[in-house]
């Protein structure tokens, strides 16, 4: 049995994610389980984890590796940075299999991509209609769908694709694609530009971040 929180973060560290979470060094939470232990515990996305038992905790391997050698049911004390100020909570550690079913794959893990609009990075996004935030699995009024993405282009790059929900940049909420034009049309040549981004439908569903700087 493998311990977990029901956290899942990046796989590679990336300095554009760190700059702008504003974390010198930890693990920034790209997605919390619903019910899970983290998300009673109150850790949020955006959360940068920064220690396990007082033990600092530099990158996600060592992350996975302190969760995973404690067994479910045992407390463990997560130290973590919110907007630069840091804070503690207390997580009880689940099985892994209970908390993810048979989907368990990329959770404490990572991920990649992206959509619409195109000009500097190179993606077009749409408005998701009520239908589709059903389909999708989603609360209407959140995010835009990338509609499609440039060959070549930095939104390529940094792995956002098709079909993607961007729901935040840069940690500013897109509920819109008025919202997506606003935001992004203010980033300039050499800003670190972060996407929160969801992928996949329903239960299977994850948050992730796609990072980088802008050429």
């Amino acid at each position: 049995m493998r311990g977990s929180i029901g956290v899942a973060f990046s796989a590679q560290p990336n300095p554009a994610i760190a700059r702008v979470y504003g974390a010198k060094t930890g693990v920034t939470v790209s997605s919390v389980t619903p019910n899970g232990p983290a998300d009673q515990a109150g850790l949020k996305i955006g959360d940068t984890i920064t220690s396990v038992n007082g033990k600092p905790v530099k990158n996600g391997d060592e992350l996975v590796s302190s969760i995973s050698a404690e067994k479910p049911g045992t407390k463990i004390k997560i130290g973590y940075e919110r907007g630069a100020k840091p804070a503690e909570t207390t997580v009880t550690i689940a099985d892994r299999a209970k908390l993810y079913g048979n989907t368990a794959s990329n959770e404490e893990e990572s991920g990649n991509e992206e959509q619409p609009v195109s000009g500097k990075l190179g993606l077009s996004v749409r408005p998701i209609t009520p239908d589709m935030a059903d389909r999708l699995g989603i609360p209407a009024n959140k995010g835009v769908i990338v509609a499609d993405v440039k060959a070549g282009s930095f939104a390529e790059d940094i792995g956002l694709s098709r079909g993607d929900v961007i729901l935040e940049v840069n940690k500013q909420p897109v509920n819109s694609d008025d919202d997506f034009r606003r935001i992004t049309g203010q980033l300039k040549s050499g800003q670190d530009v972060v996407f929160l981004v969801r992928q996949g439908r329903g239960r299977n569903a994850s948050t992730i971040f796609l990072a980088g700087t802008l050429p």
